[in-house]
């Protein structure tokens, strides 16, 4: 039961994601609509695959009440407390926040290092938007559902992040927070978003797989590159690529068996890059956002490819 409730959890706020995202879509351009409609679709027919293959036959890694459901429950908390500390009250922000916890977590408790990074993707949370006593609660529901999806999505980049935002969005829904302004991106703006998008995930990809340094390490040390260096070199608009580079980089910690080459990846962060973009008025603030774009572009794209192999290559192969 608790794998149908995780699915349904991480299904939940990917599809609040796509539809806030159509929405906006609606207002600039029917033609987009349309086409982020096929997005939608090969998302849903990726999540689909994966329950029936996996949700319904793979066994539960472990009971509740357990140590180890505790010990992942606890390690997201405070990968959660230690990255809102750092960003708010060190005012490093939260990409340096985040990206640092997550590298030393990889370094130094790998054991813990996946829930740790979880929690951070929520500790990013803006101050204006949670004060500390509702973050606790948002750190509480983030633990809670990091055990609930355990054994669910694994593999799918983005997934950590999906986990924050459910929890952000759920203490904020509860306790009736407004989110924050939506920025507002020029041409050049955009073209940037979408090519640090791009080199985020890939270099992530890189450096998780053919490197072989692992998920967590390669988007942290990704995450903590892009949010001293970007701002530097780039002023006020550095900030921005900052934050979608790092976001980027959560497609880039997919498995091999989701995102089997670096062309997958391209794709996919091409289209986290574009969903950025469009997915802005919405949600500005909560933490965990980022997390969720990767996590539903990781889905398209694999959707996508698993589409032409059971319905176009398999039908060519049978002509």
């Amino acid at each position: 039961m608790r794998k149908y409730i995780g699915f349904g959890i991480l299904l939940f706020f990917v599809m609040v994601l796509f539809i806030s995202t159509l929405i906006n879509l609606w207002q600039i351009s029917i033609t987009i609509f349309i086409l982020f409609l096929l997005v939608v679709f090969f998302a849903l027919y990726r999540m689909h695959h994966h329950f029936i293959k996996t949700v319904q036959t793979q066994k539960a890694s472990y009971r509740i009440p357990s140590e180890k459901a505790a010990l992942d429950f606890l390690t997201t908390f405070f990968g959660a407390m230690i990255t809102y500390f750092i960003s708010i009250y060190l005012g490093l922000g939260g990409v340096i926040a985040s990206g640092l916890i997550g590298m030393l977590a990889a370094l130094f408790i790998k054991p813990y290092a996946v829930p740790i990074f979880c929690g951070s993707f929520l500790g990013m949370t803006s101050g204006e938007l949670m004060e500390p006593w509702m973050f606790h609660m948002a750190a509480v529901a983030a633990g809670m559902i990091f055990v609930a999806t355990k054994d669910v999505c694994n593999g799918f980049g983005g997934k950590l992040g999906t986990i924050a935002l459910s929890s952000a969005l759920l203490i904020s829904f509860v306790l009736g927070q407004s989110y924050l302004a939506a920025p507002i991106f020029n041409d050049l703006e955009m073209v940037l978003i979408i090519v640090f998008s791009i080199l985020g995930a890939l270099v992530t990809y890189i450096v998780n797989i053919r490197f072989e340094q692992g998920p967590v390490l390669a988007s942290g040390l990704v995450g903590l590159f892009a949010g001293a260096i970007l701002p530097v070199l780039f002023g006020a608009i550095g900030i921005t690529l900052a934050i979608a580079t790092f976001g980027a980089s959560f497609v880039g910690m997919s498995a091999t068996d989701k995102m089997k080459e670096e062309s997958m990846i391209i794709f996919a962060g091409l289209l986290f890059g574009l969903i950025y973009i469009f997915s802005a008025p919405y949600f500005g603030g909560a933490g965990g956002k980022l997390g969720t774009i990767a996590f539903a572009s990781v889905l398209s794209v694999s959707g996508l490819r698993m589409f032409l192999r059971d319905h176009v290559y398999k039908t060519s192969k049978q002509s």
